[in-house]
Protein backbone atom coordinates (compact mmCIF):
# COMPACT_ATOMS: atom_id res chain seq x y z
CA UNK A 1 0.00 0.00 0.00
CA UNK A 2 2.82 2.42 0.89
CA UNK A 3 4.61 1.69 -2.39
CA UNK A 4 1.41 2.24 -4.37
CA UNK A 5 0.77 5.51 -2.54
CA UNK A 6 4.30 6.72 -3.25
CA UNK A 7 3.99 5.74 -6.90
CA UNK A 8 0.72 7.64 -7.34
CA UNK A 9 2.13 10.67 -5.53
CA UNK A 10 4.96 10.81 -8.04
CA UNK A 11 2.56 10.56 -10.98
CA UNK A 12 0.59 13.61 -9.82
CA UNK A 13 3.35 16.09 -10.73
CA UNK A 14 2.78 15.82 -14.50
CA UNK A 15 -1.04 16.26 -14.55
CA UNK A 16 -0.87 19.07 -12.00
CA UNK A 17 1.69 21.00 -14.06
CA UNK A 18 -0.36 20.37 -17.24
CA UNK A 19 -3.43 21.80 -15.52
CA UNK A 20 -1.55 24.86 -14.31
CA UNK A 21 -0.22 25.56 -17.81
CA UNK A 22 -3.78 25.21 -19.10
CA UNK A 23 -5.06 27.77 -16.60
CA UNK A 24 -2.20 30.11 -17.45
CA UNK A 25 -3.12 29.97 -21.16
CA UNK A 26 -6.87 30.53 -20.88
CA UNK A 27 -6.57 33.33 -18.31
CA UNK A 28 -5.90 35.85 -21.10
CA UNK A 29 -9.63 35.85 -21.82
CA UNK A 30 -9.93 38.20 -18.83
CA UNK A 31 -7.70 40.73 -20.61
CA UNK A 32 -10.59 42.36 -22.48
CA UNK A 33 -9.64 45.69 -20.90
CA UNK A 34 -6.34 45.42 -22.83
CA UNK A 35 -8.08 44.57 -26.12
CA UNK A 36 -11.14 46.80 -25.91
CA UNK A 37 -9.78 50.19 -27.01
CA UNK A 38 -7.51 48.79 -29.76
CA UNK A 39 -10.51 46.82 -31.11
CA UNK A 40 -12.69 49.96 -31.09
CA UNK A 41 -10.00 52.03 -32.81
CA UNK A 42 -9.13 49.37 -35.42
CA UNK A 43 -12.70 48.66 -36.54
CA UNK A 44 -14.08 52.15 -35.96
CA UNK A 45 -16.80 50.88 -33.66
CA UNK A 46 -18.66 52.88 -31.03
CA UNK A 47 -17.63 51.99 -27.49
CA UNK A 48 -21.29 51.20 -26.73
CA UNK A 49 -21.18 48.45 -29.39
CA UNK A 50 -18.75 46.38 -27.32
CA UNK A 51 -19.58 47.66 -23.84
CA UNK A 52 -21.00 44.32 -22.66
CA UNK A 53 -18.39 41.98 -24.18
CA UNK A 54 -16.74 41.40 -20.81
CA UNK A 55 -20.07 40.61 -19.15
CA UNK A 56 -21.02 38.23 -21.98
CA UNK A 57 -17.65 36.50 -21.66
CA UNK A 58 -18.03 36.07 -17.89
CA UNK A 59 -21.55 34.69 -18.29
CA UNK A 60 -20.44 32.15 -20.93
CA UNK A 61 -17.38 31.33 -18.82
CA UNK A 62 -19.53 30.32 -15.84
CA UNK A 63 -22.03 28.58 -18.13
CA UNK A 64 -19.09 26.62 -19.55
CA UNK A 65 -18.09 25.59 -16.02
CA UNK A 66 -21.58 24.19 -15.49
CA UNK A 67 -21.77 22.31 -18.81
CA UNK A 68 -18.28 20.86 -18.42
CA UNK A 69 -19.12 19.95 -14.83
CA UNK A 70 -21.94 17.77 -16.15
CA UNK A 71 -19.50 16.14 -18.55
CA UNK A 72 -16.68 15.56 -16.07
CA UNK A 73 -18.20 12.43 -14.53
CA UNK A 74 -18.76 10.94 -18.01
CA UNK A 75 -15.67 11.85 -20.01
CA UNK A 76 -13.17 12.99 -17.35
CA UNK A 77 -11.02 16.13 -17.09
CA UNK A 78 -8.67 15.04 -19.90
CA UNK A 79 -11.39 15.18 -22.56
CA UNK A 80 -12.97 18.27 -21.02
CA UNK A 81 -9.65 20.13 -21.32
CA UNK A 82 -9.21 18.81 -24.86
CA UNK A 83 -12.58 20.32 -25.81
CA UNK A 84 -11.52 23.52 -24.02
CA UNK A 85 -8.47 23.82 -26.26
CA UNK A 86 -10.61 23.46 -29.39
CA UNK A 87 -13.20 26.01 -28.23
CA UNK A 88 -10.59 28.48 -27.02
CA UNK A 89 -8.63 28.31 -30.28
CA UNK A 90 -11.81 28.60 -32.36
CA UNK A 91 -13.10 31.60 -30.43
CA UNK A 92 -9.88 33.61 -30.69
CA UNK A 93 -9.22 32.64 -34.31
CA UNK A 94 -12.77 33.56 -35.38
CA UNK A 95 -12.36 36.88 -33.56
CA UNK A 96 -9.30 37.58 -35.73
CA UNK A 97 -11.50 37.22 -38.83
CA UNK A 98 -14.12 39.83 -37.87
CA UNK A 99 -14.81 42.85 -40.04
CA UNK A 100 -15.91 46.35 -39.09
CA UNK A 101 -19.46 45.70 -40.32
CA UNK A 102 -20.50 43.18 -37.67
CA UNK A 103 -19.50 44.30 -34.14
CA UNK A 104 -22.11 42.00 -32.60
CA UNK A 105 -20.17 38.94 -33.78
CA UNK A 106 -17.48 39.56 -31.20
CA UNK A 107 -20.03 38.65 -28.53
CA UNK A 108 -20.30 35.22 -30.16
CA UNK A 109 -16.63 34.59 -30.98
CA UNK A 110 -14.74 36.18 -28.07
CA UNK A 111 -17.51 36.25 -25.47
CA UNK A 112 -19.31 33.03 -26.39
CA UNK A 113 -17.04 30.42 -27.99
CA UNK A 114 -13.76 31.42 -26.31
CA UNK A 115 -15.56 32.17 -23.03
CA UNK A 116 -17.10 28.70 -23.06
CA UNK A 117 -13.66 27.21 -23.70
CA UNK A 118 -12.26 29.02 -20.65
CA UNK A 119 -15.07 27.58 -18.51
CA UNK A 120 -14.29 24.05 -19.72
CA UNK A 121 -10.58 24.48 -18.97
CA UNK A 122 -11.29 26.00 -15.55
CA UNK A 123 -13.57 23.18 -14.40
CA UNK A 124 -11.40 20.40 -15.81
CA UNK A 125 -8.15 21.72 -14.35
CA UNK A 126 -9.49 22.43 -10.86
CA UNK A 127 -11.26 19.06 -10.67
CA UNK A 128 -8.07 17.21 -11.66
CA UNK A 129 -5.73 19.07 -9.30
CA UNK A 130 -8.10 18.79 -6.32
CA UNK A 131 -8.26 15.03 -6.83
CA UNK A 132 -4.45 14.74 -6.86
CA UNK A 133 -4.08 16.91 -3.73
CA UNK A 134 -6.94 15.70 -1.49
CA UNK A 135 -5.20 16.68 1.75
CA UNK A 136 -4.79 20.29 0.62
CA UNK A 137 -7.70 20.98 -1.69
CA UNK A 138 -7.72 24.67 -0.79
CA UNK A 139 -4.10 24.91 -1.87
CA UNK A 140 -4.88 22.85 -4.99
CA UNK A 141 -7.70 25.14 -6.06
CA UNK A 142 -5.60 28.15 -5.05
CA UNK A 143 -2.65 27.37 -7.31
CA UNK A 144 -5.06 26.83 -10.20
CA UNK A 145 -6.89 30.15 -9.87
CA UNK A 146 -3.54 31.87 -9.14
CA UNK A 147 -2.18 30.60 -12.48
CA UNK A 148 -5.42 31.81 -14.05
CA UNK A 149 -4.88 35.29 -12.58
CA UNK A 150 -1.15 35.41 -13.36
CA UNK A 151 -1.99 35.01 -17.05
CA UNK A 152 -2.93 38.68 -17.20
CA UNK A 153 0.36 39.76 -15.62
CA UNK A 154 2.44 37.57 -17.95
CA UNK A 155 0.58 37.97 -21.23
CA UNK A 156 -0.52 41.63 -21.05
CA UNK A 157 2.89 42.96 -22.20
CA UNK A 158 2.99 40.34 -24.96
CA UNK A 159 -0.53 41.22 -26.15
CA UNK A 160 0.29 44.94 -26.16
CA UNK A 161 3.35 44.18 -28.27
CA UNK A 162 1.27 42.16 -30.75
CA UNK A 163 -1.39 44.89 -30.89
CA UNK A 164 1.16 47.23 -32.46
CA UNK A 165 1.06 44.93 -35.49
CA UNK A 166 -2.74 44.91 -35.63
CA UNK A 167 -5.82 43.51 -33.91
CA UNK A 168 -6.42 40.54 -36.28
CA UNK A 169 -2.76 39.53 -36.04
CA UNK A 170 -2.93 39.63 -32.24
CA UNK A 171 -5.97 37.38 -31.89
CA UNK A 172 -4.71 35.01 -34.61
CA UNK A 173 -1.27 34.69 -32.99
CA UNK A 174 -2.67 34.13 -29.52
CA UNK A 175 -5.08 31.54 -30.93
CA UNK A 176 -2.27 29.66 -32.68
CA UNK A 177 -0.03 29.70 -29.62
CA UNK A 178 -2.40 29.18 -26.70
CA UNK A 179 -5.19 27.03 -28.18
CA UNK A 180 -2.90 24.19 -29.32
CA UNK A 181 -0.98 24.42 -26.03
CA UNK A 182 -4.16 23.71 -24.07
CA UNK A 183 -5.02 20.87 -26.47
CA UNK A 184 -1.58 19.28 -26.04
CA UNK A 185 -1.71 19.67 -22.23
CA UNK A 186 -4.88 17.58 -22.17
CA UNK A 187 -2.82 14.50 -23.13
CA UNK A 188 -0.88 14.81 -19.86
CA UNK A 189 -4.01 15.06 -17.72
CA UNK A 190 -5.14 11.98 -15.82
CA UNK A 191 -7.02 11.35 -12.60
CA UNK A 192 -5.81 9.25 -9.65
CA UNK A 193 -7.31 5.88 -8.70
CA UNK A 194 -10.66 6.06 -6.94
CA UNK A 195 -9.18 5.00 -3.60
CA UNK A 196 -6.31 7.51 -3.82
CA UNK A 197 -7.73 9.88 -1.17
CA UNK A 198 -8.39 6.94 1.16
CA UNK A 199 -4.81 5.76 0.70
CA UNK A 200 -3.67 9.16 1.99
CA UNK A 201 -6.00 8.90 4.98
CA UNK A 202 -8.48 11.51 3.75
CA UNK A 203 -12.04 10.94 4.92
CA UNK A 204 -14.63 12.27 2.49
CA UNK A 205 -18.02 11.56 1.01
CA UNK A 206 -17.63 8.45 -1.12
CA UNK A 207 -18.85 8.38 -4.73
CA UNK A 208 -21.73 6.04 -3.83
CA UNK A 209 -22.94 8.56 -1.23
CA UNK A 210 -22.18 11.71 -3.22
CA UNK A 211 -25.01 14.16 -3.84
CA UNK A 212 -26.50 14.33 -7.30
CA UNK A 213 -27.07 17.77 -8.81
CA UNK A 214 -30.77 17.52 -7.99
CA UNK A 215 -30.06 16.58 -4.35
CA UNK A 216 -27.60 19.47 -3.99
CA UNK A 217 -30.17 21.95 -5.33
CA UNK A 218 -32.58 20.82 -2.64
CA UNK A 219 -29.96 21.42 0.04
CA UNK A 220 -30.17 24.93 1.63
CA UNK A 221 -26.37 25.29 1.65
CA UNK A 222 -26.35 25.38 -2.15
CA UNK A 223 -28.52 28.49 -2.20
CA UNK A 224 -26.41 30.19 0.44
CA UNK A 225 -23.41 29.58 -1.81
CA UNK A 226 -25.26 31.00 -4.82
CA UNK A 227 -26.42 34.10 -2.95
CA UNK A 228 -22.92 34.80 -1.63
CA UNK A 229 -21.46 34.31 -5.12
CA UNK A 230 -23.97 36.77 -6.56
CA UNK A 231 -23.24 39.60 -4.12
CA UNK A 232 -19.56 39.09 -3.31
CA UNK A 233 -18.19 40.55 -6.60
CA UNK A 234 -20.44 43.63 -6.38
CA UNK A 235 -18.04 45.94 -4.52
CA UNK A 236 -15.24 45.18 -6.97
CA UNK A 237 -17.50 45.74 -9.99
CA UNK A 238 -18.82 49.03 -8.61
CA UNK A 239 -15.54 50.59 -7.44
CA UNK A 240 -12.86 49.19 -9.78
CA UNK A 241 -14.05 51.22 -12.83
CA UNK A 242 -13.69 54.36 -10.71
CA UNK A 243 -10.06 53.82 -9.71
CA UNK A 244 -8.51 56.09 -12.36
CA UNK A 245 -11.22 58.76 -12.01
CA UNK A 246 -10.89 58.88 -8.23
CA UNK A 247 -7.10 59.04 -8.47
CA UNK A 248 -7.40 62.27 -10.48
CA UNK A 249 -10.06 63.75 -8.21
CA UNK A 250 -7.92 63.09 -5.13
CA UNK A 251 -4.72 64.40 -6.71
CA UNK A 252 -2.95 61.04 -6.59
CA UNK A 253 0.48 61.43 -8.32
CA UNK A 254 0.72 59.76 -11.74
CA UNK A 255 3.49 57.46 -10.53
CA UNK A 256 1.39 56.24 -7.62
CA UNK A 257 -1.68 55.86 -9.85
CA UNK A 258 0.36 53.68 -12.21
CA UNK A 259 1.65 51.57 -9.31
CA UNK A 260 -1.92 51.22 -8.02
CA UNK A 261 -3.03 49.74 -11.34
CA UNK A 262 -0.13 47.28 -11.18
CA UNK A 263 -1.12 46.39 -7.62
CA UNK A 264 -4.47 45.18 -8.94
CA UNK A 265 -2.78 42.25 -10.71
CA UNK A 266 -0.54 41.54 -7.71
CA UNK A 267 -3.48 41.59 -5.28
CA UNK A 268 -5.49 39.24 -7.48
CA UNK A 269 -2.67 36.71 -7.87
CA UNK A 270 -1.73 36.84 -4.18
CA UNK A 271 -5.29 36.37 -2.96
CA UNK A 272 -6.04 33.52 -5.36
CA UNK A 273 -3.08 31.62 -3.89
CA UNK A 274 -3.11 32.67 -0.23
CA UNK A 275 -6.81 32.62 0.67
CA UNK A 276 -7.74 29.10 -0.56
CA UNK A 277 -4.55 27.78 1.09
CA UNK A 278 -5.43 29.57 4.35
CA UNK A 279 -8.96 28.16 4.17
CA UNK A 280 -7.48 24.67 4.68
CA UNK A 281 -6.81 25.82 8.25
CA UNK A 282 -9.40 28.55 8.87
CA UNK A 283 -12.36 26.85 7.20
CA UNK A 284 -14.07 27.72 3.92
CA UNK A 285 -17.06 29.76 5.07
CA UNK A 286 -15.00 31.62 7.72
CA UNK A 287 -12.44 32.65 5.10
CA UNK A 288 -15.13 33.99 2.77
CA UNK A 289 -16.82 35.78 5.67
CA UNK A 290 -13.51 37.48 6.53
CA UNK A 291 -13.18 38.69 2.94
CA UNK A 292 -16.69 40.18 2.96
CA UNK A 293 -15.80 42.12 6.12
CA UNK A 294 -12.59 43.34 4.48
CA UNK A 295 -14.54 44.34 1.36
CA UNK A 296 -17.10 46.28 3.39
CA UNK A 297 -14.46 48.14 5.40
CA UNK A 298 -12.48 48.93 2.23
CA UNK A 299 -15.54 50.38 0.52
CA UNK A 300 -16.17 52.62 3.53
CA UNK A 301 -12.53 53.73 3.59
CA UNK A 302 -12.79 54.70 -0.09
CA UNK A 303 -15.08 57.56 0.96
CA UNK A 304 -12.09 59.55 2.15
CA UNK A 305 -8.96 57.54 1.25
CA UNK A 306 -6.16 59.56 -0.27
CA UNK A 307 -2.39 59.34 -0.62
CA UNK A 308 -0.84 55.95 0.13
CA UNK A 309 -4.03 54.82 1.88
CA UNK A 310 -5.83 55.03 -1.47
CA UNK A 311 -3.52 52.44 -3.06
CA UNK A 312 -3.74 50.20 0.02
CA UNK A 313 -7.55 50.24 -0.04
CA UNK A 314 -7.64 49.41 -3.76
CA UNK A 315 -5.28 46.49 -3.06
CA UNK A 316 -7.57 45.18 -0.31
CA UNK A 317 -10.70 45.41 -2.48
CA UNK A 318 -9.09 43.29 -5.21
CA UNK A 319 -7.58 40.93 -2.63
CA UNK A 320 -10.96 40.37 -0.95
CA UNK A 321 -12.72 39.85 -4.29
CA UNK A 322 -10.26 37.44 -5.92
CA UNK A 323 -9.56 34.79 -3.28
CA UNK A 324 -13.04 33.29 -2.73
CA UNK A 325 -13.18 32.07 -6.35
CA UNK A 326 -10.72 29.34 -5.36
CA UNK A 327 -12.68 28.32 -2.28
CA UNK A 328 -16.11 27.55 -3.75
CA UNK A 329 -15.02 24.42 -5.69
CA UNK A 330 -13.52 23.04 -2.47
CA UNK A 331 -16.65 23.91 -0.46
CA UNK A 332 -18.76 22.06 -2.98
CA UNK A 333 -16.53 18.97 -2.92
CA UNK A 334 -16.52 18.82 0.86
CA UNK A 335 -20.27 19.39 1.19
CA UNK A 336 -21.51 17.14 -1.60
CA UNK A 337 -18.67 14.78 -2.52
CA UNK A 338 -16.24 14.98 -5.42
CA UNK A 339 -18.20 12.87 -7.92
CA UNK A 340 -20.56 15.60 -9.13
CA UNK A 341 -18.88 18.66 -7.66
CA UNK A 342 -18.03 20.15 -11.07
CA UNK A 343 -21.70 20.33 -12.04
CA UNK A 344 -22.77 21.53 -8.59
CA UNK A 345 -20.37 24.45 -8.18
CA UNK A 346 -20.66 25.08 -11.93
CA UNK A 347 -24.39 25.70 -11.51
CA UNK A 348 -23.68 27.87 -8.47
CA UNK A 349 -21.18 29.88 -10.54
CA UNK A 350 -23.97 30.93 -12.93
CA UNK A 351 -24.99 33.36 -10.20
CA UNK A 352 -21.54 34.95 -10.73
CA UNK A 353 -22.42 35.48 -14.39
CA UNK A 354 -25.76 37.04 -13.48
CA UNK A 355 -23.94 39.21 -10.95
CA UNK A 356 -21.66 40.50 -13.69
CA UNK A 357 -24.63 41.59 -15.80
CA UNK A 358 -26.43 43.23 -12.86
CA UNK A 359 -23.58 45.03 -11.15
CA UNK A 360 -21.80 46.15 -14.30
CA UNK A 361 -25.04 47.94 -15.18
CA UNK A 362 -25.32 49.34 -11.63
CA UNK A 363 -21.68 50.43 -11.75
CA UNK A 364 -22.37 52.41 -14.93
CA UNK A 365 -25.40 54.07 -13.36
CA UNK A 366 -23.51 55.00 -10.17
CA UNK A 367 -20.51 56.25 -12.16
CA UNK A 368 -22.77 58.43 -14.29
CA UNK A 369 -24.46 59.78 -11.16
CA UNK A 370 -21.09 60.56 -9.59
CA UNK A 371 -19.83 62.28 -12.74
CA UNK A 372 -22.92 64.52 -12.75
CA UNK A 373 -22.92 65.36 -9.04
CA UNK A 374 -19.15 65.26 -8.55
CA UNK A 375 -19.73 62.99 -5.54
CA UNK A 376 -19.30 59.21 -5.59
CA UNK A 377 -20.62 58.67 -2.05
CA UNK A 378 -23.54 56.53 -3.28
CA UNK A 379 -21.19 54.12 -5.02
CA UNK A 380 -19.19 53.59 -1.82
CA UNK A 381 -22.29 53.14 0.34
CA UNK A 382 -23.80 50.61 -2.07
CA UNK A 383 -20.39 48.90 -2.37
CA UNK A 384 -20.30 48.46 1.40
CA UNK A 385 -23.96 47.52 1.90
CA UNK A 386 -24.06 44.65 -0.60
CA UNK A 387 -21.60 42.70 1.57
CA UNK A 388 -24.23 42.22 4.26
CA UNK A 389 -25.86 39.44 2.20
CA UNK A 390 -22.77 37.20 1.76
CA UNK A 391 -21.90 37.76 5.43
CA UNK A 392 -25.26 36.39 6.52
CA UNK A 393 -25.07 33.58 3.94
CA UNK A 394 -21.71 32.36 5.23
CA UNK A 395 -22.84 32.48 8.86
CA UNK A 396 -25.92 30.40 8.08
CA UNK A 397 -23.94 28.12 5.73
CA UNK A 398 -21.49 27.38 8.54
CA UNK A 399 -24.30 26.36 10.90
CA UNK A 400 -26.02 24.28 8.21
CA UNK A 401 -22.68 22.62 7.42
CA UNK A 402 -22.15 21.59 11.03
CA UNK A 403 -25.67 20.17 11.17
CA UNK A 404 -25.11 18.19 7.95
CA UNK A 405 -21.76 16.90 9.23
CA UNK A 406 -23.32 15.67 12.48
CA UNK A 407 -26.06 13.90 10.49
CA UNK A 408 -23.46 12.27 8.22
CA UNK A 409 -21.43 11.05 11.20
CA UNK A 410 -24.54 9.52 12.76
CA UNK A 411 -25.29 7.79 9.47
CA UNK A 412 -21.75 6.39 9.28
CA UNK A 413 -21.99 5.20 12.89
CA UNK A 414 -25.29 3.51 12.13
Amino acid sequence: MCKERKKNSGFRIVPVIACLITMLCVGIEYMWSVFQQPVIDYYGWQSSAVAMVSSAMIFMFVFGIFISGLLLTRIGPKNVIMIAGILFFSGLFLTSMLTGKTPWLIYITYGGVAGMGVGFAYAGAIDCVMRWLPKKRGFASGICVCAFGLSIVIFSPLAELFLKTGVPYTFRTLALILGPTVFVMSFFVKTPPRDYAAQLGVKEIQDKDAYTLGEAIRDPRFWFMCSALYFLPATNMIILPLVKTLAKLRSIPDVQASITVQLIGAASAASRLILPFASDKLGRSRSIFAMTVLMMLSSILMIFAGGILYSIVVFFIIFAYSGPSGIYPVMSGEAYGMKNTGAIYGLAFISLGLSSLTFNWLSGALSKDGAITGNYMRAFIVGAAVNIVPMICMLVYNKAGKKAKRAALKGMAG
